[in-house]
């Protein structure tokens, strides 16, 4: 397996636990802000951290990054991400999640089809230089990090979420 092979592997599981996790919430929860605070502004992309927010962040910026890193120059500037204005429109719960799974679909196609050229290449984001694949990686810890963000605002309202890394897939090596 190669590194390409191995971040579409553990991003595939992740992005899965992540719909375990959507999955069990209830209407309430989606826009919930359980412990409020100046703090839990996200700048211009997310006003209020809540889960229904944080869902269309992840699925509008891990569909621009995908799009963008095969089309950047080398030593391109990838813009960052704007505001998720079309996800604004989907409605939250099984709307959201299936408009994830969608997005999903497609990222995974996008993320096959790049080639070592474009794993290798310089590009440039946040005024930060990666090369592509390094970029791929960096894109799991947002995700993770956001799935943190995720699973504190569930347990903030009684909800205990799946435990971390415990993946649906048990019959092969992931990654």
């Amino acid at each position: 397996m190669n590194e390409q092979q191995r971040f579409i592997s553990l991003f595939d599981q992740e992005i899965i636990h992540t719909f375990d996790y959507l999955e069990m919430l209830t209407a309430a929860h989606w826009n919930a802000i359980p412990c409020d605070a100046e703090a839990l502004f996200l700048g211009a992309r997310v006003n209020k951290i809540t889960i229904a927010a944080l869902t269309r962040h992840l699925i509008h910026a891990e569909s621009h990054w995908f799009e963008q890193i095969a089309s950047l120059p080398a030593a391109g500037t990838m813009p960052v991400p704007g505001k998720a204005v079309l996800e604004e429109n989907i409605p939250d719960g099984v709307g959201l999640i299936g408009a994830y799974r969608a997005a999903h679909a497609k990222n995974m196609q996008k993320l096959n089809a790049l080639t070592a050229e474009t794993l290798e290449k310089e590009i440039i984001f946040t005024g930060r230089r990666y090369t592509g694949i390094g970029f791929l990686w960096s894109t799991l810890g947002h995700h993770a990090y956001h799935l943190g963000q995720i699973d504190l605002l569930m347990r903030q309202q009684e909800t205990i979420a799946p435990e971390y890394m415990e993946w649906r897939e048990t019959g092969r090596v992931i990654g």
